[in-house]
């Protein structure tokens, strides 16, 4: 069975609506692989929901009921207010991913919300997907990390959860396009890194390369890394070294080498490219060519 056939047999087929008020209540939802796909019940028969029912899990829509301060933030959100909040109003969304199965809302929040002080508030995208918002009034306890909710999550309800950390906003103006773009750069993210919370530093140059085209990160790639392009472990000790902040001691310890092994690497690559990596410009720009050598391996 393929989405295609499916669409042919019920032309209204369609996948889950991104906003909770575009989804239909007329329709009945099933997972398909990984996409939540839904058919209008008139083009269902009661033979069609058993067959259905056999090789596709339903998917129920039973998203929570706002509260008062979530419908707000809707309002808020719509409204694009331009007024300097400053620092006491300042906030930020949290961009979270629940993958693998069905889990009770109502519970996840519960459970979210023991890590928090404050009303915590829930902006659901879908049924597995959305945003947490974090103010002065609503905002993780101290010594708490997102790194403990995906563990919770994992321990209690037995679900994966992936968070995105965005940056902190104090001005309403740019909301909409900061939720478009936490979002694009969100989901991204997970498809390319096995971690359960990110932070949006972190995937900005990844982010950057994505904008160009793959004539552009070619020539990056070959422009700065020359025949090293190839060289994996070169790139590997190159890319540690820069992660490691260009700190000599700490990238040998972590590549379990020598630091005199490690230093002969980088002069290698110094006089064969004519770039000195530990030279924090240069070091960036070869961080950002082996992410687009990287990204051109995989395409």
């Amino acid at each position: 069975m393929n989405l295609q056939r499916l669409k042919r047999l019920y032309p209204s087929l369609i996948k889950l609506p991104k906003n909770r008020e575009d989804i239909n209540p007329d329709y009945r939802w099933y997972q398909f692989e990984n996409t939540i796909i839904g058919i209008d019940n008139k083009e269902l028969t009661e033979r069609d929901r058993i067959l259905l029912g056999t090789f596709l899990p339903a998917y129920q829509i039973q998203l929570p009921v706002q509260t008062s301060k979530e419908k707000e933030w809707e309002i808020r959100i719509q409204e694009k207010n331009n007024q300097n909040l400053g620092k006491e109003g300042r906030y930020r969304f949290i961009f979270f991913q629940i993958e693998k199965g069905q889990v009770d809302l109502d519970t996840f929040k519960q459970i979210l919300q023991e890590f928090f002080y404050g009303d915590l508030s829930i902006l659901w995208n879908n049924g597995n997907k959305g945003f947490i918002i974090e103010d002065r009034k609503n905002y993780l306890e101290e010594d708490l990390a997102y790194h403990h909710l995906a563990d919770t999550l994992m321990s209690e309800l037995y679900v994966k959860t992936t968070f995105f950390i965005g940056p902190y906003l104090e001005n309403d103006s740019d909301l909409e396009d900061y939720i478009q773009q936490i979002t694009q750069m969100a989901e991204m993210s997970f498809r390319k890194m096995d971690t359960a919370v990110i932070d949006y530093t972190q995937v900005y140059p990844s982010f950057l390369i994505e904008t160009l085209s793959s004539k552009e990160q070619q020539q990056l790639s070959q422009w700065i890394l020359k025949e090293f392009t190839t060289d994996q472990e070169a790139l590997d000790t190159i890319q540690m070294f820069i992660e490691c902040n260009l700190n000599v001691s700490e990238t040998a310890k972590k590549l379990y080498i020598h630091r005199n092994s490690l230093q002969y690497r980088l002069d290698k690559f110094h006089e064969s490219t004519g770039i000195d990596i530990k030279q924090f410009d240069k070091a960036f720009t070869v961080y950002l060519a082996i992410l687009a050598n990287m990204h051109n391996f995989h395409t």
